[in-house]
């Protein structure tokens, strides 16, 4: 996401004298917020601008979230999730294909959200939010919203909220690098995305809770537009987990929960995971650790690891060079590991070096390769061509710190009606590496934000999770 100038598209909300009157009444209590945000998170300066450092122990607090998967696909009994390939039924035939060909787009839509609660009195519900590894500030639909997109519960009404209070234009973050500017005496936002998303709304402070736990005078976005934004009926607005002051874990870092931490699983709707802070974060045995990169600009949100190779089981990638995962100015290149990514997305030269190495060896054990829409390898689905398929691992930079991505989550087991069952890797090339959702599953991940560290060690992520209400 990345800000834009369009301040005259936003409608102004009328504020009432009594609203108007609180604003000022606690303008103090805003200041003392954002200069909290700013001391304890913006790095001096000669530092690398936008370091995930914070200046501020551990506060021995826990909170979190709950975290819900949501995707419609069947995970099946040996492990594979399983998708219903419709464009494949279109194919007047199916022919064989022993040539690279670079898949559409990703083929699974698969997403995670946190439920957040915000306001106070009538005016307090819970909402759902879509992560946003990368996002700098956590915002919803609030009223008035035009255009609006569909969305579990209602919207939220400021006027509802005694707590709400507007950040003034005048408000020490209501400039770059954040994605604000002043809006007359207001704090304006933009942010766009993917797909021609692009939302607009007014920068604001309300209560927030998670579970039994409530913080206050939390920085977030109301909306009054948000135009192409895919909510899937369901969310409410974004969870920003950015490395920005004013993203959701930034704020909470701030409050003295330096870490937090997920394990994605792959159930379905009757149970919930969690996005654990601070003490809540689980201690497990064998995590491996990477550094965080420091940021090379002000305006970089995004936790990039040094991928330096790959594995495909125990044999190293020789065609697989580091500089392919060299990170450049302007979000160009490097890695990242996002939870918002549904799959997978390798570097271009080294998706090339994966999928030959895949096929070579799937081609030795007599694979049929396949065509299915929005894949670049696929082989019809045998028994024994199952047993053949190789876990991948991807090699950071320490040389202990190595993530292993086992075949069930390296592949997915795509049904045609005309076609029958195909084995399909869950991968896609790209300008940058980004390692994706699906190949998160069942691994912990704990971030680090104090010394910017990125700890990970396979795990049964449905043993940390709950049953929905």
């Amino acid at each position: 996401m990345h800000t834009t100038h369009i301040i005259k598209k936003i409608p102004q909300p009328t504020l009432g004298t009594s609203m108007a009157m609180a604003i000022k009444n606690t303008l103090q209590c805003v200041v003392f917020l954002m200069a909290l945000i700013m001391t304890h998170l913006i790095p001096p300066a000669g530092a690398d601008a936008g370091s995930p450092k914070v200046a501020m122990a551990s506060s021995g607090a826990g909170s979190s979230f709950r975290l819900v998967a949501h995707h419609d696909y069947a995970l099946r009994d040996d492990g594979f999730l399983q998708v219903q390939s419709r464009l494949d039924d279109l194919l007047p035939s199916e022919a064989n294909v022993t040539t690279l060909r670079p898949p559409v787009a990703s083929p699974i839509d698969m997403a995670f959200s946190v439920v957040v609660g915000l306001g106070s009195g009538k005016g307090r519900h819970d909402y759902n939010l879509k992560l946003d590894a990368s996002g700098s500030l956590m915002w919803l639909q609030c009223k008035p919203c035009n255009p609006k997109q569909p969305q579990r519960g209602p919207l939220f009404d400021p006027k509802a909220s005694s707590t709400f209070q507007q950040v003034a234009g005048t408000s020490q973050i209501c400039h770059p690098p954040y994605p604000m500017e002043p809006a007359g005496q207001q704090c304006a936002f933009h942010l766009s995305g993917e797909h021609g998303m692009s939302v607009h709304g007014f920068v604001a402070l309300e209560n927030l809770t998670m579970g039994p736990e409530s913080m206050k005078e939390f920085v977030f976005g109301c909306a009054h537009s948000a135009e192409h934004f895919n909510s899937q009926r369901t969310f409410a607005g974004v969870a920003a987990m950015g490395k920005m002051p004013t993203s959701l874990v930034m704020q909470v870092a701030a409050r003295g929960q330096t870490q937090f931490s997920y394990c994605l699983f792959s159930g379905g709707a009757s149970r919930h995971g969690f996005l654990r802070f601070g003490a809540d974060v689980p201690r497990r045995p064998g995590l491996r650790t990477t550094k965080i990169l420091p940021a090379l600009d002000a305006h970089e949100s995004q936790y990039y690891v040094s991928l330096v190779g790959i594995s495909l089981d125990a044999k190293r990638l020789t065609g697989i060079r580091p500089e392919m995962f060299a990170r450049r100015r302007g979000g160009q290149g490097g890695c990242v590991i996002d939870p918002g990514t549904p799959l997978t997305v390798l570097a271009r030269e080294a998706y090339r070096v994966v999928e030959e190495a895949m096929w070579s060896d799937l081609r030795r054990n007599r694979a049929e390769r396949v065509q299915r829409q929005g894949y670049g390898l696929c082989v019809r689905k045998t028994a024994e061509i199952k047993r053949h398929l190789q876990s991948l691992s991807f090699h950071f930079a320490e040389e202990t710190a190595r993530l292993v991505v086992k075949p069930e989550q390296l592949f997915t087991v795509v049904e045609s009606k005309l076609h029958g069952a195909a084995l399909c890797l869950a991968m896609s090339p790209g300008e940058r590496t980004v390692i994706g959702a699906l190949q998160q599953v069942d691994t912990r991940f704990v971030y680090d934000l104090k010394d910017a560290k990125l700890s990970f060690a396979s795990e049964p992520c449905s043993q940390d999770t709950a049953g929905v209400d």
